[in-house]
């Protein structure tokens, strides 16, 4: 320690920190730290859920285009059924053409509407008119509208689960 003498009085000069002082900011540092890993965390949660529905909203599209082609080339009709968990079958005269996958987290949801069939005639085309929802890793609920013949598909907005409409 060094010694300066100010007006009379005796003055200390430090040099370095305490403990105390070192303490308190790695204390700081640590909750600065965590706040930044957690919104990280968030940010990567909806990152990948976003491109999650995305994937599968353009898997869904494939699936169905794919199947149509299928179905034209062969010269036979066939249908698709949405499991409710994340599957989505293919058969052709009630025979079992392959199974599709959507990501695990998500889930077809029953709308009753279409009884979870999508029918294909031997001409490629959709003859069944409907909405195929499914639920995402944050619950939230998307759709996808198929017209009857057009080959017109479309992806709605997603609606979260507790301001869906019924």
């Amino acid at each position: 320690m060094e010694m300066m003498v100010n007006k009379n009085k005796l003055k200390i000069i430090k040099k370095g920190y305490s403990l105390v002082e070192l303490l308190v900011i790695i204390g700081i540092l640590f909750i600065i730290v965590g706040g930044c890993s957690l919104n990280l965390y968030k940010f990567h949660r909806q990152w990948s859920n976003n491109t999650n529905v995305d994937f599968c909203d353009n898997y869904i599209l494939h699936v169905l285009q794919n199947s149509a082609l299928y179905c034209k080339q062969q010269n036979v009709s066939g249908r698709l059924e949405f499991c409710d968990k994340n599957k989505i079958k293919f058969y052709i005269n009630e025979e079992l053409i392959r199974v599709y996958e959507i990501p695990k987290e998500f889930k077809f949801m029953s709308s009753g509407v279409f009884n979870n069939n999508v029918k294909i005639n031997n001409f490629g085309t959709i003859i069944t008119a409907c909405t195929i929802s499914y639920e995402d890793a944050n619950k939230d609920v998307h759709d996808i509208t198929i017209r009857v013949g057009s080959h017109y598909v479309k992806v709605k907005e997603y609606i979260k689960k507790n301001k869906r409409r019924h």
